[in-house]
């Protein structure tokens, strides 16, 4: 008799029933497991490549439609339950992209065929897996508000002992420098009339008195009171000419 050939309907999943009698697959959250199948599409017909098997967390939330953080919290529960076992860690490659971590299914032989399975389901103690705690200091920021920044309330200002807030009075407060007044300026005195003025002037000199040779002359207070001596002497002269 001719053997009849088995109908293949194209690539497909198995799941062998020695885990889904497992009593920790039935104990596994239902992502968990859903992450299980999709993990284990990327395995070889030949399964040479078991312990290199990597899917990162983004492309398993769309594929099982949830988020990367239950993603990553479903792949921890793989491996509390021994259904996987992670064999590198996750890092930045040399171009700037991520590299998934690698893991293998216990179920099989890993090593390119040379060390046999060590189904670690088999040997799960009956705790339940728990899901991480969130850090207790972390705290998201929150944004500064569009309108404008809050102002302070009235318990953010100082207040004294009396319970009164505490503003700087005004003599806590520096003054601007005085300007300078009219006698801090400095000026030119003027010459006082008579024979001491004439002593301080420079501007005009006077001739120089008979025997007092080699001695300088007497100063002019000013030009002005040089002419009008001048013109008084004439006067002088025309009023003796006319009494003569």
């Amino acid at each position: 008799m001719s053997k009849r050939k088995r109908q293949n309907s194209g690539p497909f999943v198995a799941i062998p029933l020695t885990i889904l009698d497992a009593p920790a697959w039935c104990a596994m959250d239902c992502i968990a497991r859903a992450l299980w199948i999709a993990l284990r599409r990327k395995l070889r017909n030949d399964r040479l490549n078991n312990g290199k098997v990597w899917l990162s967390c983004r492309s398993a939330a769309k594929a099982i439609g949830t988020s990367r953080n239950t993603i990553y919290r479903r792949f921890d529960e793989l491996e509390h339950y021994g259904f996987l076992r992670k064999t590198t860690e996750g890092f930045l490659g040399v171009d700037g992209r991520g590299v998934a971590p690698h893991y293998r299914f216990t179920d099989l032989a890993h090593g390119s065929g040379t060390h046999p399975p060590t189904r670690d389901y088999e040997k799960w103690d009956g705790s339940i897996f728990q899901n991480p705690p969130r850090k207790s200091g972390w705290k998201k920021q929150n944004p500064v508000p569009q309108r404008g920044t809050p102002r302070p309330t009235a318990r953010a200002i100082t207040e004294t002992e009396n319970g009164e807030p505490l503003c700087p009075t005004a003599r806590d407060i520096s003054v601007a420098p005085n300007c300078p007044t009219a006698r801090d300026i400095s000026r030119l005195p003027l010459p006082p009339a008579g024979e001491a003025g004439l002593r301080g002037s420079s501007t005009v000199r006077a001739p120089a008195q008979a025997g007092g040779a080699g001695s300088s002359p007497a100063p002019v207070a000013s030009l002005t009171e040089y002419v009008l001596s001048i013109v008084n002497a004439e006067l002088d002269r025309l009023n003796e000419r006319k009494a003569t």
